[in-house]
């Protein structure tokens, strides 16, 4: 079944092997060499579930990073896949992104007017906004 609104639980919906690999194995990573004190280690995964919830909610929310780069990659499945862009530049996997509304809306907004307003989609052809 294709899912066609977000939510924040889906930022753990994968197999048990990319569960392992791709979102325990690297939370975990960081407190494992630094030796970190349970309360620290508990305090980054909090940060790391509500940055996982942020990227799959669909919501751009005010003060906070955006995610529309994260919205774009489920969108099209074929580009962005790293964290912060730097191995897709290297491998051109951003090109379907430049250029894109959803670049547009990557930013941190510090408005409370939803930036879906600000930059909304643009219209296909054939259809008047009325519709």
């Amino acid at each position: 079944a294709v899912v066609s609104t977000q939510s924040g639980h889906y930022g753990r919906d994968c197999g048990p092997l990319e569960m392992v690999l791709s979102n325990l194995f690297p939370a975990a990573l960081g407190p494992m060499i630094m030796r970190s004190h349970i309360f620290v280690s508990w305090f980054w995964f909090g940060l790391v579930l509500f940055s996982t919830t942020l990227a799959h909610g669909g919501y751009h929310v005010p003060f906070l990073f955006s995610p529309e780069a994260h919205d774009y990659h489920h969108k099209v499945f074929n580009c962005l896949f790293g964290t912060l862009g730097v191995l897709d530049k290297l491998h051109k996997t951003d090109r379907p992104f430049a250029g894109s509304v959803n670049e547009k809306r990557h930013f941190v907004s510090f408005s409370l007017a939803p930036v879906k307003d600000i930059y909304p989609e643009p219209l296909k052809p054939g259809h008047s906004k009325a519709e």
